[in-house]
C-alpha cells in the first residue's frame, strides 16, 4: 500500500474514531522502492492463491503452486484433495478445470510482468521461480522465492514440480491439515 493511501486510511479510522490521532504520525514514512516490490509480490501471492483455491469452488484441502518466472512463464498446480496430492488438470470436476485452464493459467505472463518489473525498478534480482502453498484449515499461506541468482536456479521447472510434488505426497501423510505450518520446499 502506497504512502497516499495508508495515509488517508490512517485519516479515515482516525475520523472514525477507531485509532488515536497520535497514530497518523505513523505514517509519515516512504516505502523503498523494493519494499514496494516486496509488498507487491506478496499481494500478488495472495491474490494467486485466493483465485487458484476459488477456482475449485472452496473444495480443496491444500494448494500449492509453483510459478515459473522465467522466460516461459507459467503457474503449475496441484491440490491435496481428500489427503492425496492431484495436479489441477486429475480434479473430476471438468468445469473446476476448465476454469483453471481458461481464467486463471492464462494470466501467468502477467503476474510475471508486473512482479519482475517491480524488482527491476527497484534496482533488484528478479524471481526465477517461485512456490506458494496454502491451507485452508487455517487460512495460512507460505511462499518461498528462488531469485535469479541461486544456485540452483539451473534447475528445470519439470524437475522442480515432481520433486516438490513427490515430497509433499510422502509429507502430507503425517502433517495434519490444521497444522498452521508450512511444508516442505523444492529444492
Amino acid at each position: 500500500m502506497g504512502f497516499f493511501e495508508r495515509f488517508f486510511k490512517k485519516i479515515e479510522d482516525s475520523n472514525k474514531g477507531e485509532v488515536a490521532v497520535s497514530e497518523l504520525e505513523s505514517e509519515f514514512y516512504l516505502e523503498s522502492p523494493l519494499d514496494e516490490a516486496n509488498n507487491f509480490w506478496v499481494e500478488m501471492a495472495q491474490n494467486i492463491i485466493v483465485n487458484a483455491v476459488r477456482a475449485t469452488d472452496n473444495t480443496i484441502e491444500r494448494a500449492f503452486i509453483l510459478i515459473d518466472m522465467g522466460e516461459h512463464p507459467s503457474f503449475n498446480i496441484f491440490y491435496q484433495v481428500d489427503g492425496c496430492l492431484k495436479m489441477w488438470n486429475e480434479l473430476e470436476n471438468t468445469s473446476i478445470t476448465e476454469k483453471i485452464q481458461n481464467e486463471l493459467l492464462p494470466q501467468a505472463a502477467d503476474v510475471v510482468i508486473a512482479v519482475n518489473g517491480k524488482f527491476t525498478q527497484a534496482n533488484h534480482l528478479r524471481i526465477s521461480f517461485a512456490e506458494l502453498q496454502f491451507e485452508w484449515a487455517t487460512g495460512a499461506w507460505f511462499s518461498h522465492i528462488i531469485w535469479e541468482d541461486d544456485d540452483i536456479v539451473d534447475l528445470k521447472k519439470a524437475d522442480i514440480l515432481s520433486k516438490w510434488f513427490n515430497t509433499l505426497s510422502e509429507e502430507i501423510k503425517t502433517k495434519p491439515l490444521d497444522s498452521d505450518s508450512k511444508l516442505s520446499w523444492y529444492p
